[in-house]
């Protein structure tokens, strides 16, 4: 076999498991958002203002990869849903940042606990070193 062709089936073999371990979390992971009449966007706002606090817009969308549009639109169903609101920066008026409101809080911990006990079970058979290695290759990707 040519080193061309080698070099060519080794890529596929990588992007497509990279895509099935992707739909498999999309799949399972959707369950437990469903549970809890959530989006896959509606949980990334709701742990990004967990994990770092109350962020802006933008910020956010960053951190989940999500456009601008996106972003707006999600926020407007979370404000309707009560899980987040939205407050003007003192400094800037320009700038607003996102809140989580006590539901919203309420809420993602109950989720994550979920989630990251789901998670843990689907990588159970990897060792934390492997984890690790995984995790750094991957992002080699988009570094």
């Amino acid at each position: 076999m040519k080193e061309l062709e080698v070099k060519n089936r080794l890529s596929y073999a990588v992007i497509e498991t990279i895509y099935r371990s992707s739909s498999l979390l999309s799949v399972e992971l959707g369950k437990i958002f469903r549970e809890y009449n959530l989006t896959g966007t509606e949980f990334g706002i709701l742990e990004a203002i967990y994990s770092l606090g109350p962020q802006t817009i933008q910020t956010i969308a960053n951190r989940i990869l999500l456009t601008s549009g996106g972003m707006t639109y999600t926020k407007k169903q979370m404000i309707k849903k009560n899980l987040v609101y939205e407050k003007p920066c003192e400094e800037d008026k320009r700038i607003s940042y996102i809140y989580l409101t006590n539901e919203g809080k309420n809420l993602i911990v109950k989720v994550l606990e979920k989630h990251d006990n789901h998670l843990d079970k689907l990588l159970e058979k990897l060792s934390i070193d492997e984890k690790r290695q995984i995790a750094k290759l991957l992002r080699k990707i988009y570094k």
